[in-house]
């Protein structure tokens, strides 16, 4: 700031010294003409520079460039004039530019309080804006600093936020020691103290509306939600403690004191509120002492809230609200579940989820949620839940029972509604997700053991399928996710006979493999999607030669030693030259390649498996056939180079032809 203050005050001191010196030219007629300048200003500059002027003669006439200007006795230092001779300086000499890095001269563009005028000072290299100051070092001295973070207000954070919170439970503990002292002393009666109960709760409610009025949210939040906590828990009291109130009032209590609650949080706008209260009604069935409890009025209470809930938190766009509404309602059916004696009410519990789970899919259809990651992540999670509450009720052992049924019933509704939505012209993200797992878990639950993994197979490469054509990315992660279990489950299995479950499932997996190549070939666009379809069929490559191996022991486990390693590597050499030729027919070195691979492997495996243990006939004739199937393939591959589109053009290369001599 000192150094800016500085350079104002430089820069009016130069305005006025040039007012001055304007006013002297009109004067002196002459001075600054460029008309009146010497002929060879050269030799002009060649006079030494006398050290004194006479005081007749305070400035001198105009010299040649490089000359200079010495000062009069108590004048202020001659900053030159915009005329068209370049401004003469003396590098060292105070008062006087001339030297590299100085700033501009009065009249250049961008200087404060300097009209723009036409000089041979202008654009001349080197200048700065800091005209007689040092020029800061570096490039970073001209930066403005960056703006400094707020630090924190730690007395808001403690005395506004987390003081009311901690100490609103110390008073909270502090009234019930004293309740509890005076109940002992007998002073208290049960109805005087549920009525105390009454007048505290009114008071937090009421002082909490007052720290609304004040902008003081973080305390006037505690105090709401602790009126309708003391509210319920002397209804608890009344009820369950003293035996002052039936059981069906004060049911009603509590909800009433819970709808108070909602009605609070939705006027103020307060999520925390909102869940608070979700919470809290929840524990109503839990709260009510019953000496038969009924499954229906429970279940369908904790239903019916949790709905109410869950349409508030949609209203108003309260995203953790909604998944508190919806996620919570499991907990407390589980807990009255396995608390009660509800076996022959199971059906009861099960309808609830399943009533939940639909209406959500029912809003999903007809009113979608703002926010669509929340109404996909609760669709697919409800599911979830749906699929673990119809296992736990109804899992029976001994064949497909109720569960079947359930599952198939949920399968085919999200099934017509992923065909009802791709008709419609938009794509089934989660819907057909959803239906991919649940016909998934029916086929887990119907087909054997054996031909589960087959089952599995067939039904992700159709999943895996459709979400390519449809180019829903979710519905591909799922299949893929099944196609890789199924996948995996069949190269656990070992064929034991040719015509079996297994064998099948093997080739239902080599020819998956190869469709799946060929859809991903022609619908993938992007560059690093284009390798998976080479990265599947070197994979079925690799695999075809397992399931040869498999096939080939099964059908030679009657003959020698020595003929099932000559027949195998036979095969071998035989799948390679088939790969090697089909390779060569469509025109692709990336499969006469696989081949050639194939070819040595074969090589290898004799060398080091057959040899040591087969005879010398066989190894004479596993050597004869190889080094025939070898040349074979050589003579082919150069037969067919000239055809090859993949194959250079053009002549071969060669040494260059000589001129003639």
């Amino acid at each position: 700031m000192d150094l800016e203050r500085r350079i104002e005050q430089l820069e009016a001191k130069m305005k006025a010294m040039e007012l001055e010196l304007n006013e002297l030219r009109r004067e002196r007629p002459g001075m600054g003409d460029p008309r009146q300048q010497p002929a060879n200003p050269g030799a002009q500059a060649q006079r030494p520079v006398q050290p004194q002027v006479p005081p007749q003669a305070p400035y001198a006439s105009p010299q040649a460039p490089g000359a200079a200007y010495p000062n009069p006795p108590g004048a202020q230092p001659y900053q030159g004039h915009p005329g068209p001779q370049p401004m003469p300086g003396r590098p060292g000499v105070p008062g006087y530019p001339g030297g590299p890095g100085v700033g501009p001269y009065p009249g250049q563009p961008g200087t404060a309080g300097y009209p723009a005028q036409a000089g041979p000072h202008q654009g001349q290299p080197g200048q700065g804006r800091y005209y007689g100051q040092p020029r800061p070092a570096g490039p970073q001295a001209q930066r403005p600093p960056k703006p400094s973070k707020p630090p924190v207000d730690w007395e808001h954070a403690i005395a506004r936020v987390w003081l009311p919170r901690v100490f609103i439970v110390v008073l909270l503990l502090g009234v019930l020691w004293g309740f509890i002292a005076a109940v002992s002393a007998g002073y208290l009666t049960q109805p005087v103290r549920c009525l105390l109960g009454l007048v505290a709760a009114g008071a937090m409610y009421f002082f909490g509306e007052r720290q609304v009025r004040a902008q003081r949210e973080g305390l006037a939040q505690v105090l709401l939600g602790g009126s309708v906590a003391v509210l319920m828990l002397t209804f608890f009291a009344a009820h369950h403690l003293y035996e002052l109130i039936p059981s069906w009032l004060a049911f009603l209590l509590y909800i009433l004191s819970i709808v108070l609650g909602v009605w609070t949080a939705v006027r103020r706008r307060s999520q925390t509120l909102v869940i608070i209260m979700t919470v809290g009604g929840y524990l109503i069935p839990f709260l009510v002492k019953s000496t038969e409890p009924n499954a229906w009025i429970a279940a369908g209470f904790e239903l019916v809230f949790s709905l109410a809930m869950t349409a508030l938190s949609i209203r108003y766009a309260y995203r953790a609200a909604y998944f508190v509404s919806i996620g919570v309602l499991h907990l407390p059916l589980m807990i009255l579940y396995m608390a009660g004696d509800f076996e022959g009410s199971r059906h009861v519990f099960l309808g609830a989820v399943f009533l939940q789970h639909a209406l959500l899919l029912v809003l999903s259809l007809v009113r979608p949620y703002r926010h669509r990651v929340d109404e996909t992540v609760s669709l697919m999670t409800g599911f979830g839940l749906v699929v673990l509450w119809i296992y736990a009720l109804y899992n029976q052992a001994g064949g497909p029972g109720p569960e079947s049924m359930m599952m198939i019933i949920w399968a085919v509704i999200y099934s017509l509604i992923a065909l009802w939505r791709v008709m419609s012209g938009r794509v089934p993200h989660e819907y057909m997700a959803i239906a991919t797992c649940a016909w998934l878990v029916w086929l887990v639950e119907i087909v054997s053991r054996e031909a589960l993994p087959l089952s599995v197979l067939i039904e992700a490469s159709l999943g895996l399928g459709l979400g390519i054509l449809l180019r829903s990315r979710m519905q591909q992660i799922t299949s893929a996710i099944l196609y890789l279990f199924g996948g995996l489950s069949i190269l656990q299995l070992i064929i034991h006979e040719i015509l079996s479950i297994e064998t099948l499932s093997w080739i239902a997996l080599l020819a998956s493999l190869a469709g799946l190549s060929a859809v991903l070939r022609r619908h993938m666009a992007e560059e690093w999607q284009r390798k998976v379809p080479d990265i599947l069929m070197w994979s079925a490559a690799l695999l075809s030669i397992v399931f040869l191996t498999e096939v080939t022991s099964v059908l030679t486990r009657n003959l020698s030693f020595d003929l099932q390693h000559l027949i195998l590597s036979a095969e071998y050499a035989l799948y390679a030259i088939i790969v090697i030729i089909y390779g060569v027919m469509v025109g692709k070195s990336m499969v006469r390649l696989a081949g050639l691979i194939v070819l040595l492997i074969t090589l290898l495996k004799v060398i080091f498996f057959d040899l040591p243990g087969v005879s010398l006939a066989v190894r004479a004739i596993l050597f004869i056939g190889l080094g025939v199937a070898g040349i074979a393939v050589s003579r082919i591959l150069y037969k067919r180079k000239g055809a090859d589109p993949e194959a250079p053009s053009g002549p071969p290369p060669g040494p260059p032809s000589l001129p003639p001599e």
